[in-house]
């Protein structure tokens, strides 16, 4: 397992600036893992890393969605040589873990895109969990800290997430992170997102030689876009915003709207706040139960 550390968190602070770094076009050999690629941004965004040299592991709900967007990749042009899909359903825990033992090989890229909105009525899990919390935030989750060692086991790692702007609207109700009590279906994604920016907060301060980026890619045209209440910019556009937090010079730590760095929800930078969930997210996907968490 890698070196963890416990040091404070450096507060997060307004430093809007537009990137000026060009996109780098990394050694061949460099291997991605894209969450949720079967459509819209993680799609674009595993095609563009194709078209890089990166090997990517294209993650998809079913094994089927995954072939038939890995297929459409290569009659783009895509080298086939370079992906290889991979599935699990992030409903179902039991598979995010089988996901991560399929990876064995150094990993340089996560990028943590799968996310769902629910419907004005709450879902639960098979596992007992709300579902939009257990699919954008403790699916990933679970995925990020299995893989740790695959990832410290590559040069100059780095873990995305996707967040989103609505993640300052949302809150952390401990004793109802499932929301029986009370539902709604943008809460409850606020809700993920903001506990997914804390984590990549955390996870940069804890991992060393780790790079751990939060991006909201901005609005685009995608299953979440109704969210918003506005409609959404090509999927191009926010591909290019992940691509850039994935590879090009960013703050270890930092979140980011688009290309500019911004400043997240104060609770964000909270320490106390940050390890209270990392050790109640540990308990709920029970990595406390495991050997290697």
């Amino acid at each position: 397992m890698p070196t963890i550390t416990a040091d404070p968190v450096p507060t997060v602070t307004a430093l809007p600036e537009r990137s000026r770094s060009p996109l780098r076009h990394p050694p061949r050999r460099r291997t991605a893992f894209v969450t949720g690629a079967a459509e819209g941004i993680g799609y674009a965004v595993a095609a563009r890393l194709t078209a890089m040299g990166w090997r990517v592991l294209l993650h998809a709900r079913t094994a089927a969605e995954g072939a038939v967007a890995v297929d459409r990749l290569i009659s783009q042009g895509a080298d086939p040589e370079r992906l290889r899909p991979i599935a699990a359903d992030f409903t179902r825990l039991a598979e995010v873990r089988d996901l991560a033992d399929q990876v064995t090989s150094p990993l340089d890229l996560l990028v943590n895109n799968a996310a769902v909105a629910g419907d004005t009525r709450r879902v639960q899990t098979a596992d007992g969990h709300e579902l939009t919390w257990q699919v954008d935030y403790l699916a990933p989750y679970l995925l990020t800290r299995l893989l740790l060692p695959a990832l410290t086991a590559a040069d100059g790692p780095r873990v995305v997430n996707l967040s989103s702007s609505l993640h300052r609207m949302g809150n952390l109700p401990w004793d109802d992170l499932d929301r029986a009590g009370r539902y709604s279906p943008v809460a409850a994604y606020a809700q993920a997102k903001l506990a997914l920016t804390v984590f990549g907060a955390e996870l940069a301060e804890r991992v060393d030689g780790l790079t751990a980026v939060n991006v909201h890619p901005g609005v685009v045209r995608t299953s979440l876009t109704h969210l918003y209440s506005r409609s959404g910019a090509p999927v191009e556009d926010g591909a290019l915003a992940v691509l850039r937090a994935a590879v090009s010079d960013t703050v270890n730590g930092g979140y980011y709207e688009g290309t500019l760095r911004a400043v997240p929800a104060p609770i964000v930078g909270d320490r106390s706040c940050a390890r209270r969930l990392w050790r109640l997210s540990d308990r709920l996907v029970g990595l406390d139960l495991l050997s290697h968490a």
